[in-house]
């Protein structure tokens, strides 16, 4: 759950800073080029077209740095995560043709944190949580399944609404410094994920 929130607040902050660019999720970027492409062909397969690179870069980096980092799968990409996130803090967040060069840091950074742990289909995935939440809990009141499932769903949105929260009220109050929490909560799980893989190495 805290990496759902730290996606948030990462994505609240590109919105507000990139004039209203999902740097999490892909759903919203992809409807964004359809409606670039309904009203400018030419933009959607230029500039706008540009928004999806870095997200198509991201989870393969991400993906492939896991697979040669073995256990230490999450301390790596989350360390790249910290990296890629203190990068875009330093980079202009105006100019180039469709992204600035913060947002080519901060969208690859959210693709490479969906591959941090292994056996998860994706921490920034919450589209559909509030809708299998209730789903679990008619099933759990009817006791065909157990409420922890629903509760599950329920707190994984509520994370990341609480994390783009966060990210609104830092990014209004900081500015682009706010990138600077997100970044230090990245390196804060590679360092617990770290100590974690250490113990069950010594196990």
């Amino acid at each position: 759950m805290p990496f759902v929130a730290l996606a948030g607040c990462v994505d609240a902050i590109g919105w507000l800073r990139f004039d209203q660019l999902f740097v999490s999720f892909i759903s919203g970027t992809s409807t964004m080029l359809g409606i670039a492409a309904a009203a400018e062909p030419c933009r959607a397969r230029g500039g706008a077209g540009d928004r999806h690179r870095p997200v198509r870069r991201g989870r393969p980096a991400g993906a492939v740095v896991g697979a040669l980092a073995g256990r230490w799968r999450g301390p790596a990409v989350l360390c790249l995560v910290a990296a890629l996130l203190t990068a875009a803090l330093l980079a202009p967040a105006t100019g180039g043709r469709a992204l600035p060069p913060a947002a080519w840091a901060m969208v690859p950074a959210m693709g490479m944190l969906n591959t941090a742990l292994p056996g998860v289909g994706g921490i920034t995935f919450v589209t559909g949580a509030m809708s299998r939440a209730m789903e679990g809990l008619v099933q759990a009141l009817l006791g065909r399944a157990k409420h922890a499932a629903w509760a599950q769903q329920a707190a994984c949105w509520a994370a990341m609404a609480s994390g783009a929260l966060l990210g609104a009220v830092l990014q209004d109050a900081w500015g682009d410094v706010a990138l600077a929490v997100p970044a230090t909560g990245a390196l804060l799980g590679a360092l617990v994920l770290g100590e974690r893989t250490v113990v069950a190495a010594a196990a």
